[in-house]
């Protein structure tokens, strides 16, 4: 096989005339964090696959889950299939309406949560005994309020990314991103379904439901659950009664979702833009990457 030299004169593409796309997902790769389910866990594994040093040709191939890194829920990950108008809505991750995955939304602003996070956790040192409820469900109040903020309105058939600051963690303090990210409950997910009917969601957090709604807590995070008890005296099974109701409550009805947005998210924070996730076309996957991005409406 010949050898292809590199002549640059030739170049003609130039991104300077193209739209501008950001790309509001998550960087990742071997150190990539993923869900902290208590017991041991498959890593994601790279190896370096097949290498064909006669045609300097590489064949990289990948072993872990499809829920790393920015990535979209299929309504088989949480559902059973009965529970779902699989002709509707889909089912598997090859099943997503692909119109409900690009369209007009809002990125909204809710970065001061971090804010309000970092001064708690740093009054108590980081002592859950000190912290006192140092976790924040986000109320429809509080998202309509940070849409005004901006002049932003929630639209019918409108996707909606909250930046909530916390993608500032991302592989530099998992502990905080994963545990005490502010995130929806069920009362953001009907807002947003039944009253907004909105056809996407995302947010610069580790799921779609907050950290709490994951009962019971003391199986499926077992340090968080002691973490909360000593800082609030409160039991989370009674205060957080359910299993992700968020995700059950959007993927019955429609609504992709997509977790761990992050990347260029600061830049396009509080605008309107064209936003689009499109899952793969994979009939077994029950999630699976995609790459979140916007650009401005009418840039193309």
């Amino acid at each position: 096989m010949a050898y292809m030299p590199l002549d640059k004169s030739k170049f003609y593409l130039d991104d300077s005339k193209m739209t501008k796309i950001y790309d509001l997902s998550a960087p990742w790769g071997v150190d990539t964090p993923l869900w902290p389910f208590p017991g041991a866990r498959q890593d994601l594994v790279f190896p370096r696959g097949q290498y064909l040093g006669r045609f300097h040709k590489r064949t990289m191939t990948y072993t872990g889950t499809l829920h790393a890194g920015t990535h979209m829920d299929a309504p088989n990950h949480v559902l059973h299939e009965e529970e779902v108008d699989r002709e509707a809505n889909g089912y598997n991750l090859s099943e997503i309406h692909l119109e409900r995955c690009i369209g007009t939304g809002v990125i909204v602003d809710m970065r001061y949560l971090r804010d309000e996070f970092e001064e708690k956790w740093n009054a108590a040192g980081g002592d859950p005994a000190k912290m006192g409820d140092i976790w924040h469900e986000i109320k429809p109040a509080e998202l309509e309020a940070a849409c005004a903020k901006d002049g932003l309105e929630i639209r019918e058939n409108d996707w909606v990314v909250i930046n909530t600051g916390f993608h500032h963690y991302w592989r530099q303090n998992n502990d905080k991103y994963y545990n005490y990210y502010p995130g929806e409950g069920p009362d953001l997910a009907n807002y947003l379904c039944f009253e907004k009917h909105i056809k996407g969601i995302s947010g610069t957090w580790g799921a779609t439901d907050a950290p709490l709604w994951h009962d019971p807590l003391s199986e499926q995070m077992p340090w968080l659950d002691k973490a909360y008890r000593k800082a609030t005296g409160k039991d989370p099974t009674v205060e957080f009664p359910d299993y992700e109701p968020c995700h059950r409550i959007y993927m019955q009805h429609g609504v992709c979702t997509v977790e761990n947005a992050g990347g260029d998210i600061d830049e396009v924070t509080g605008k309107r833009m064209i936003i689009a996730a499109f899952p793969f076309r994979c009939e077994m996957a029950d999630g699976g990457f995609v790459r979140l991005v916007a650009w401005e409406p009418g840039s193309f």
